[in-house]
């Protein structure tokens, strides 16, 4: 799925929720659209045509996401936590009004707490080395069928299909 047809997706309560966060934080928006499109544009790259699926290149694209987001929102704060909290917040929302059943939500969920999760080990890496590094975790990623066992992988990334 496109940025843009993600935006032009949107009812009128999200795009005034989202228009509100703009105001309120210009500068974390900015940085938020800048490391979207920067993570569609690398997703596109490393799997090509294949990263919108339930795969483990939408794993990939979900915990790059988060590292980008958080990294190019680290420009302006210097409090980490704020930044996690930002980029928690804004990702969660998008998920809320993304139409994914349950499974494939809890998934998109997980594999974003990681990517935050690994944005403390790779905040200083250059955004190839970030890819690199997702691409190694990659590997150690677990196929899931239920919600319920989501919580065995709390390190891992996690996908549903091939």
């Amino acid at each position: 799925m496109s940025f843009w047809k993600i935006i032009k997706g949107l009812n009128f309560k999200q795009l005034r929720s989202l228009f509100a966060w703009f105001i309120r934080h210009p500068l974390l928006m900015m940085s938020t659209v800048q490391a979207t499109l920067k993570t569609f544009k690398i997703s596109q790259k490393e799997f090509p045509h294949i990263h919108g699926k339930h795969n483990k290149a939408n794993a990939f694209r979900h915990a790059l996401w988060n590292v980008l987001i958080a990294k190019a929102c680290a420009r302006f704060s210097n409090n980490t936590q704020l930044v996690l909290n930002w980029t928690k917040r804004i990702t969660d929302w998008h998920e809320e009004f993304s139409p994914n059943e349950e499974l494939a939500a809890a998934m998109d969920f997980h594999n974003n707490k990681i990517g935050r999760e690994m944005y403390s080990l790779l905040h200083s890496k250059s955004v190839e080395e970030i890819t690199a590094a997702i691409k190694l975790e990659l590997k150690e990623a677990v196929k899931v069928s239920s919600v319920s066992v989501l919580g065995r992988y709390p390190q891992q990334m996690v996908y549903l299909e091939h």
